[in-house]
């Protein structure tokens, strides 16, 4: 990588970061769920315990999807 006076500089990038590794496909969410998610995230930003682990069971997602 170059800086703005053409001096070449070297990225060090963190040991943890494993370029390798495939990436993850990502969700595609149908058009209820979307519309479900969104209104819960107006009514609350941050869903957690039992309200997130039944919002995942009725929209057939993983909580970490939620």
């Amino acid at each position: 990588m170059t800086n703005a006076k053409g001096s070449i500089r070297e990225i060090i990038l963190p040991k943890g970061l494993d370029l390798d590794r495939p990436k993850r496909t990502r969700t595609s969410f149908t058009a209820e769920q979307l519309y479900r998610l969104e209104m819960e995230f107006q009514r609350c930003q941050y869903v957690v315990g039992r309200e997130r682990t039944e919002l995942a069971r009725q929209l057939n997602l993983s909580e970490t999807q939620v």
